[in-house]
């Protein structure tokens, strides 16, 4: 699928509350986006992988992801057919639509973003119901221009497809099982890297801000997170941070060092090159020719 700089139209400052898309992700291909809104996107071809910092999901033909608003995404290793179809949406809709929805639904959702679909009869159909929620959101969100009762539509959409899809859970999990204890403790500390990372750099801060030692977040993170340790994590989120801020040609390395909360210029360099290979300014002079979409 061909992708244009108009995809950046999933940002909040273009109209309208939902946007349509049908796209290779490759704006999200150099380097990490920070989202402001929130998108639902199903694969419809190919494989690539996708890193959001502390998590990295394969993406291949099937398979449904939800990114939250306020995370940092970059899109790697896309297969030259790879393509998805997708749709944003703003916080504030997603806040109103939201409320006659039971919590749990959303719970799960943030706890298990991807999907794929399996090869019987009951995923094959939910499958291809998706597809027609895909065909409707490009009739009504695909095209430029405000249509009348926009507001209505896309409230109803909205409210629409979570309801749906919150129906279609029954086929992944049983939600009347409450999540255990340690899984909701290991989600939190996620949610509290993705938000808080920028300004605290050490896994002994969340294991107080939980109220739990940095011996039982460390057993809890390793079990609930594929071996990887609360401080990796924090690592992971800190590298895409870095990333994205150095996509902004007009910001130092001292002033990033100051932003992300590091002593100085020179052991930014250091965490970065330990964990990339390269130094700040080479990652930022292989990356700027992508800049100027």
């Amino acid at each position: 699928m061909e992708t244009s700089v108009n995809e950046h139209i999933i940002l909040p400052e273009v109209p309208g509350q939902i946007k349509y898309l049908e796209t290779d992700l490759g704006w999200m291909a150099s380097y990490p986006l920070r989202l402001h809104v929130g998108v639902y996107l199903a694969v419809v071809s190919g494989t690539a992988t996708l890193n959001t910092g502390t998590d990295t999901y394969s993406l291949k033909p099937q398979t449904e992801l939800t990114l939250t608003a306020g995370c940092l995404v970059q899109c790697t290793d896309r297969s030259c057919d790879f393509g998805v179809r997708l749709f944003s949406f703003t916080q504030e809709l997603l806040a109103k639509v939201s409320l006659p929805i039971d919590h749990i639904y959303f719970d799960y959702n943030e706890l298990h973003p991807l999907y794929l679909h399996t090869p019987d009869d009951r995923s094959q159909r939910t499958w291809r119901e998706l597809l027609l929620w895909m065909d409707m959101a490009r009739m009504l969100f695909g095209t430029p221009g405000r249509l009348r009762f926009m507001t209505l539509q896309e409230e109803t959409f909205l409210q629409g497809f979570w309801m749906w899809c919150f129906g279609t859970i029954q086929e992944r999990i049983d939600v009347k099982n409450d999540f255990t204890n340690t899984q909701l403790i290991a989600h939190e500390f996620i949610r509290l890297v993705k938000s808080e990372a920028v300004k605290h750099h050490n896994a002994e801060y969340y294991a107080d801000k939980l109220n739990i030692t940095q011996r039982y977040l460390n057993k809890i993170v390793f079990r609930h997170s594929m071996g990887r340790t609360p401080k990796q994590l924090i690592d992971a989120q800190l590298i895409a941070e870095i990333k994205g801020q150095l996509m902004d040609s007009s910001l130092s390395v001292t002033q990033i060092a100051a932003r992300l909360c590091f002593p100085d210029q020179s052991y930014l360099s250091r965490f970065f090159r330990r964990h990339t290979g390269m130094s700040p300014s080479q990652y930022r002079d292989s990356r700027s020719l992508h800049w100027n979409f």
